[in-house]
C-alpha cells in the first residue's frame, strides 16, 4: 500500500508540469524591426539581437490591425524597408501578428 501511494505520487509530480504547458496559453512576443517582405497573410521582419541579424516571419489574420501615420492603413501599404513594430503571439501555428504600427516609411 505504502508502495502504491508513493507511486501515485511520483506520477502526480511528473505529470503536473506537462499538464501545466499545455494549458498555458499563448505567449506573447514584440518585434520592432524592418520590413523585408510583405505577402497576403504574411510579414517577414528583419531584427537585430545582439550582433546578430535574424528574419522573423509572422502570419497576419483578418483581425490584425495596421496603423500607420496616423490612420489604420492596408497590410500592402507596407514596403520593404519600412520600419515597423509588431505585437504578436506565439500559438502552435507560429507568429500571428495581432498588431503592427509603421514607425517610418523607407527612405
Amino acid at each position: 500500500m505504502r508502495n502504491l501511494t508513493r507511486a501515485v505520487a511520483l506520477t502526480a509530480i511528473l505529470l503536473a508540469p506537462g499538464a501545466a504547458l499545455s494549458a498555458q496559453r499563448e505567449l506573447p512576443y514584440t518585434f520592432q524591426g524592418t520590413v523585408r517582405a510583405v505577402k497576403a497573410g504574411a510579414l517577414d521582419l528583419i531584427i537585430g539581437v545582439g550582433e546578430a541579424v535574424r528574419v522573423v516571419h509572422m502570419r497576419t489574420q483578418s483581425a490584425t490591425a495596421v496603423f500607420g501615420e496616423g490612420a489604420s492603413i492596408a497590410l500592402g501599404d507596407l514596403q520593404p524597408g519600412d520600419v515597423v513594430r509588431a505585437d504578436c503571439r506565439l500559438t502552435q501555428a507560429g507568429l500571428i501578428a495581432d498588431k503592427i504600427e509603421l514607425k517610418r516609411r523607407a527612405p
